[in-house]
């Protein structure tokens, strides 16, 4: 994570940094990445980037931690129906508000494709954290919903979970086809999924 050095850094120039790191990463992962590139971009010295940060894997833990709060600070109204309504409501608010906050960001896609498509390492080591986060806040509210008698007893609470929380990562996956999807297919696509997972098909 960065030095107190960088924390001191007036915030336009951290934003620099920054930037350059996203333009960096969004086409190479972290093996690949070239500190040259972030310098040059940044406008800074490599000696200016060594006192901010210890490593370049540590660069790209500061930009995946920086980003991912951007967009829970984004998402955050979704959670108004967090336990307040039920689960499967809930979720489809928070996962359009993410996909929405991911299309306006078109480079956050790109970085999504690379780190998932190079699971390993840093990047392996932020993805499984991630997912853990995702599958915490849904196993809560699922049980909440269980308890409320809203979600049958016999349905398997971390196997529900797990599907929503790999779901949650599918907007990656929709990117990578030859025409990127607009938020309406997006909306359409999990509106229809979320009305399997309702409904069921027996």
């Amino acid at each position: 994570m960065p030095t107190p050095t960088f924390h001191n850094l007036p915030p336009e120039k951290q934003e620099r940094v920054l930037a350059a790191a996203i333009a960096e990463f969004s086409q190479r992962n972290v093996e690949q990445a070239n500190i040259s590139n972030i310098v040059r971009q940044a406008g800074i010295s490599r000696g200016s980037f060594y006192q901010y940060f210890d490593s370049k894997d540590d660069l790209y833990v500061y930009m995946f931690e920086t980003l991912r709060h951007r967009r829970s600070e984004y998402t955050q109204p979704a959670f108004k129906y967090y336990k307040t309504h039920p689960f499967l409501e809930f979720f489809e608010h928070f996962y359009l508000l993410d996909s929405q906050f991911l299309l306006r960001h078109p480079l956050h896609i790109e970085l999504g494709k690379i780190m998932y498509s190079h699971a390993h390492g840093v990047s392996l080591g932020l993805i499984e954290a991630v997912q853990r986060r995702y599958c915490d806040i849904f196993l809560i509210a699922i049980a909440h919903d269980q308890d409320a008698g809203r979600i049958r007893a016999d349905i398997d609470t971390r196997l529900l979970a797990d599907l929503c929380t790999h779901f949650m990562t599918d907007i990656f996956i929709f990117q990578n086809f030859q025409r990127r999807m607009s938020l309406t297919e997006v909306e359409e696509h999990l509106h229809g999924t979320i009305g399997i997972i309702r409904h069921g098909i027996e």
